[in-house]
């Protein structure tokens, strides 16, 4: 009974040890990791150095480049953005960072949207959405001299374009020290004026937003022009009530170079000083 015990108790367990198999299975998929790594190198290397896959720069500096297409540009010239891509030219489109490249692109004052596409085997092809300029501005530069500028509808400053003629009005105003809100706001209330007035935008040559409870226009009357307090609302009926009874307030007010509009049953001489005094307040 002794013997036939132990010989029971030196029975393995049915099913036998499952390590080996756990090894056995663990080093398969070492070994196809390896196998893939390995694999996915020789790939990379392969998308990095054949010389398919390279995208060509201009051959002369008057011929664009077949490997890359910009379209939806005017204001931003291509030479601008050719240098973001500067780097990606003579090597792999694999190894263009395309993510980079689009906010590369977006630090160019023109381009409102932009993006960047890899198209195999060699080629980059960039689609952008350009901003739209609304206006005129002068602003301080840092010498203290004022520099000419463009300003879009979202009241981001813009590089004034080379060889483009523009009919915008001036606005007056927007200051490069403002922060990014309020010029917004200030063009925000130029568009509400300029959609308001309409046709009657042909005759103003500029628009002051310094004071957004006041917003003043020039405008040519017979020759001369006028400056027009029209207040922060109501802007067509109170122009449209001057060009109605401008023969008459000539009459009263001959020597008037700044009219304030916001009253409605009057309109009144205002001294060029006393206007001056209200903008700094």
């Amino acid at each position: 009974m002794a013997r036939r015990a132990a010989a029971e108790t030196a029975k393995p367990a049915p099913g036998g040890s499952k390590a080996p198999r756990v090894m056995f299975w663990g080093v398969v998929g070492l070994l196809g990791a390896t196998v893939l790594v390995v694999a996915a190198i020789k790939v990379e290397q392969f998308l990095i150095s054949d010389p398919r896959f390279i995208v060509a720069g201009r051959s002369e500096p008057d011929r664009h480049s077949p490997d890359f297409q910009v379209t939806g540009h005017y204001y931003a010239t291509e030479e601008q953005i050719e240098a973001v891509f500067a780097r990606d030219f003579g090597r792999s489109v694999y190894l263009c960072p395309i993510s980079l490249r689009r906010q590369q692109l977006l630090a160019i004052d023109w381009i409102e949207e932009a993006t960047v596409s890899r198209l195999w085997p060699n080629r980059i092809a960039v689609a952008v959405r350009e901003r739209k300029p609304v206006a005129f501005v002068q602003v301080e530069g840092r010498d203290g001299a004022m520099v000419p500028m463009l300003v879009d509808g979202g009241g981001v400053l813009l590089s004034p374009p080379r060889a483009v003629r523009l009919k915008l009005p001036v606005l007056a105003g927007v200051r490069i020290a403002d922060t990014p809100e309020m010029r917004k706001q200030r063009v925000k209330r130029f568009l509400t004026l300029q959609q308001e007035l309409g046709g009657l935008m042909g005759k103003i040559s500029e628009v002051d937003v310094s004071d957004l409870d006041n917003i003043k226009v020039t405008q040519q009357f017979e020759g001369r022009a006028l400056t027009l307090m029209l207040g922060s609302q109501k802007f067509e009926p109170r122009v449209r009530n001057l060009l109605n009874n401008y023969g008459e307030i000539r009459k009263r007010l001959p020597n008037a170079t700044v009219l304030d509009l916001r009253l409605p049953d009057r309109v009144i001489a205002v001294s060029e000083r006393a206007a001056a005094d209200e903008v700094r307040r």
